[in-house]
């Protein structure tokens, strides 16, 4: 009887954790029947790599850049899994992203921008001149930093562009996608 009397912000925590147990079911239920979430346990590796159509957006990016792009055809088992736009001295930069056999993944940076002001644009990590490799007929440049978790960039000039490659791949495939861009001719515009 007594408890009746107090108001009802002076009920025990049972009421409240009762409440909650409601609000938390009716939210559960709601999204549930809208098919918009799913619960999928385990890592984010288990499931296919999610390939993005950078054939097209480099075509479309081709027409709004004022120096040629490329479009290097990688094998089957390299699936582009991103494309998008960066800036790099005030200029769009076209990024593609690869997600390559080994897993591994790389990018290639297209840029009308003076090679050494992309390299040191192309991210906040101080990076140094490592060494200097020949790929495809092009001179190639590994720029890399003292720094732990930093990532190498190969970098080239192409003439007509400059183009910068980094990733967690294997050298291997860093040749490979390098000699495979290099060899590209550029998307016609017209």
């Amino acid at each position: 009887m007594a408890a009746e009397k107090r108001p009802r912000i002076f009920q025990g925590g049972k009421d409240m954790a009762l409440t909650i147990g409601v609000l938390v079911a009716v939210m559960l239920i709601s999204v549930g029947f809208t098919g918009l979430c799913s619960f999928n346990p385990g890592a984010p590796e288990s499931g296919p790599v999610q390939e993005v159509d950078a054939k097209t957006f480099t075509d479309m990016e081709a027409r709004a850049v004022s120096f040629p792009l490329r479009y290097p055809e990688m094998p089957e088992d390299w699936v582009t899994n991103s494309a998008r736009r960066s800036m790099l001295g005030g200029e769009p930069a076209p990024v593609i992203g690869w997600v390559t056999p080994d897993k591994g993944y790389l990018s290639m940076t297209q840029t009308g921008v003076e090679l050494d002001k992309a390299v040191v644009e192309i991210d906040d990590d101080p990076r140094e001149i490592s060494r200097t490799e020949s790929i495809g007929g092009a001179e190639v440049q590994v720029y890399s930093s003292k720094q732990d978790g930093v990532r190498d960039i190969w970098a080239t000039d192409v003439g007509d562009a400059r183009l910068l490659f980094t990733g967690a791949g294997t050298p291997e495939e860093f040749t490979q996608l390098i000699e495979t861009a290099v060899k590209t001719a550029p998307i016609p515009t017209t």
